[in-house]
């Protein structure tokens, strides 16, 4: 904490000289574009218009936001757009994602991730390092008939810098306490006003927040190692070519789980016996084609993602040698997809489109049972294939002038194939299958979407959105499974939203808020299984969730920047009957944070002298609402807030920034799980307090 309070001390000291030598402001015209986020085109390939005419809630980080809050993974966003969580599993295995109380802890996500257009259809892919971003965009609420399949509570799309757009060659060079290290560099190669390309690199080290008791080693050390390629070729002035392809090999070992008093509401110490590690190799290629008249554009986007992680794991996490697994997942996947869409059209507006994807995984699960004296060999092979076609239309002043209607629809099959097989080994004897099973299903939906807008003038308008979500189905593939709770059905939500957006005071204040209420059925609940190891799903019957988002952005001054964003949800199950003696109706749905606070305030001076020729200061704070862990609301995580801080001083080329993490150093637990069969509770403790420094060099 010593360290901690030197560095406020420090910031405040800054910010008193610069305040002292009658600094002036200077304008900064990242800042302003950020600041005018209602004229911000969304850069989406499905949708083009600007972000106060898209009649749903959209948050959008830009690069600026993401440099001054140090966001360097998917995860460091929780929080700062409103009704947006994601837990810390502690592992890249899983990154479960949570938006208006719609979320997925295990299996597929239930919010739809997309980099530059490519989609990342598992969780497993989702945890990557950020490097090279030039924006985030995040769309809240269905987006099925755009999007189709698993986007019930959102869309997030992750795009990287363009060499169209920057030029030169930047070094990052990062260091910070708990053994963190960074390297990051990047070049942009802008040949001629129709050629350009570039690449970039990333290496991070870091050597954990916590330590295994059991040998004193760290428990949750971590390196990866990144590369990212991208050309764009303007072929003619109507065709445009660009392929983007990202590669990211990631190594963890351990996992910082310790045992949880659920009596005490205590965590014990990560003391566990045998070594553990996540290992991933990731790939995505996305080839884009655009042809472009003065009417309409078609797109046409080519994509390939693979990834081979392998797992292994300590799965009861203590220092006796209960059960240990290792498990190795593998997927190859292809998807195409096909839109046209008018353009400058000021009545009447179209948008169609054709998709198409096919993915393969195999999973491999060797499990050593010490308590049982028994191995398991469990095979899952994957074939899950699927095709859509979808339209969208927008009619201005319908019916009344200024009143806008954008209806769409689409059609979404998927088909899911599982082969799986189990055997197992007693006291190193013959192997005996003892599961040897084929599955299949195939969903098929509807997914419509009706919105109204409204404009009163270029500064206000309002609007009301109703939408189908959908999730398709699944298989569990636990081996303590039973053969009856193999697979779980799809789920349907339909949402309801009312908002409105303004930009006041000459752009200078923006404030956006909606209310949302969603409606969904046969909810995929993650759940312990019975008697077993691990966790599995099933389907809850109904389940509501309402809330409302607030958003404020101010620039009172140049380079005075303030934001305020809230987002409340209660998310409850309405309908969930187990059994006649157990039901958890009007109980909260698990892992849903009853609010999201995000407060920051951002400020650039000037020094008038020739070294030191701007500082840019930056404070930031993110609240996170109660949440329950169990089914039962017996356990929980109460309110907690984290502070961030960052001091940058720009000279010339150079960039120096002084930054630290959860000064506060607030405990938390950032998640919980169970393992039924030892009867054991787990937690992840929150990460402490971190600090660090950066220097980036433009040359």
């Amino acid at each position: 904490m010593k360290k901690i309070n030197f560095l406020l001390v420090f910031i405040l000291l800054i910010a008193g000289y610069a305040n002292a030598q009658n600094i002036r402001v200077i304008t900064d015209t990242t800042q302003t574009n950020d600041i005018l986020i209602d004229e911000i085109t969304v850069k989406s390939a499905k949708e083009l218009p600007r972000v106060k005419d898209v009649p749903a809630s959209i948050s959008l980080i830009s690069a600026r936001m993401i440099a001054n809050d140090e966001i360097t993974s998917l995860a460091d966003i929780s929080s700062k757009v409103p009704n947006f969580f994601m837990m810390d599993y502690g592992s890249k295995l899983q990154s479960p994602v949570f938006i208006r109380g719609i979320g997925s802890r295990l299996g597929s996500p239930s919010v739809g991730l997309y980099v530059d257009n490519v989609p990342y259809f598992e969780k497993t892919t989702f945890g990557f390092d950020f490097f090279d971003i030039d924006r985030i965009e995040v769309l809240r609420g269905p987006q099925g008939t755009l999007y189709g399949r698993n986007t019930m509570g959102g869309i997030i799309n992750v795009f990287s810098k363009s060499p169209l757009y920057f030029e030169g060659t930047n070094m990052n060079l990062s260091a910070g306490t708990h053994g963190y290290y960074n390297v990051n560099v990047n070049h942009y190669n802008k040949i001629s006003d129709k050629v350009g390309f570039s690449l970039s690199g990333n290496y991070m080290a870091h050597d954990g927040y916590f330590t295994n008791e059991f040998d004193g080693d760290p428990a949750d050390d971590q390196y990866s190692f990144s590369l990212r390629g991208r050309l764009v070729w303007k072929i003619s002035d109507q065709l445009t070519l660009e392929n983007i392809a990202t590669y990211e090999n990631s190594e963890q070992y351990g996992f910082p789980y310790a045992l949880y008093n659920t009596e005490t509401n205590t965590s014990g110490k990560v003391n566990y016996n045998q070594a553990s590690s996540y290992k991933r190799d990731l790939f995505s290629d996305g080839l884009i084609f655009k042809y472009r008249t003065d009417d309409f554009e078609l797109t046409s986007t080519t994509s390939y993602q693979y990834y081979d992680g392998v797992m292994a794991v300590d799965q009861d996490f203590t220092a006796d040698s209960v059960y240990f697994f290792e498990i190795g997942d593998n997927q190859d996947m292809w998807s195409q997809e096909f839109v046209a869409k008018s353009l400058n059209n000021e009545r009447y507006n179209w948008l169609f489109g054709a998709y198409g994807f096919y993915q393969t995984m195999d999973q491999k699960t060797f499990g050593d049972l010490y308590r049982s004296n028994m191995q398991q060999d469990i095979r899952s092979k994957f074939d899950i294939s699927g095709f859509a076609l979808f339209h969208q239309s927008t009619i201005n002043n319908f019916l009344i002038e200024k009143l806008t209607l954008t209806a769409g629809i689409r059609l979404d099959v998927e088909k899911d194939k599982l082969d799986y097989s189990m055997a197992m080994s007693v006291g190193g004897g013959p192997w005996n299958t003892s599961i040897s099973e084929n599955y299949e299903e195939t969903f098929t939906e509807i997914l419509p979407k009706v919105a109204l807008k409204y404009e009163f003038n270029n500064e206000f308008n309002t609007y009301a959105t109703v939408s189908k979500g959908y999730k398709s189905g699944g298989f569990n593939t636990n081996s303590s499974v039973d053969l009856e709770n193999r697979s779980y059905d799809a789920e349907q939500s339909w949402n309801y939203e009312w908002g409105f957006k303004s930009s006041l005071a000459n752009h200078r204040l923006y404030f956006d808020a909606a209310l949302f209420y969603i409606d969904w059925q046969d909810q995929q609940i993650d759940v312990p299984v019975p008697g077993g190891r691990g966790n599995m799903k099933n389907n809850a019957g109904e389940s509501v969730s309402k809330g409302v988002e607030l958003f404020v952005r101010a620039r009172p001054v140049d380079n005075l920047e303030a934001t305020i964003g809230y987002g409340y949800t209660k998310a409850t199950f309405s309908d969930y009957v187990v059994s006649d003696e157990l039901n958890y109706n009007d109980n909260y749905i698990p892992y849903v944070p009853r609010s999201t606070v995000n407060a920051s305030i951002n400020k650039t001076f000037e020094f008038e002298n020739n070294f030191l020729e701007k500082m840019v200061a930056h404070l930031s704070y993110r609240g996170v609402g109660k949440h329950y862990w169990d089914l039962n609301n017996s356990l929980y995580q109460d309110y907690y807030g984290l502070v961030d801080a960052k001091v940058s001083f720009f000279s010339g080329k150079f960039q120096f920034d002084i930054w630290a993490k959860n000064i506060l150093d607030t405990s938390y637990n950032s998640y919980y799980f169970e393992i039924s069969s030892l009867q054991n509770a787990y937690t992840q403790l929150g990460k402490p307090a971190t600090a660090g420094v950066n220097l980036k060099v433009n040359f």
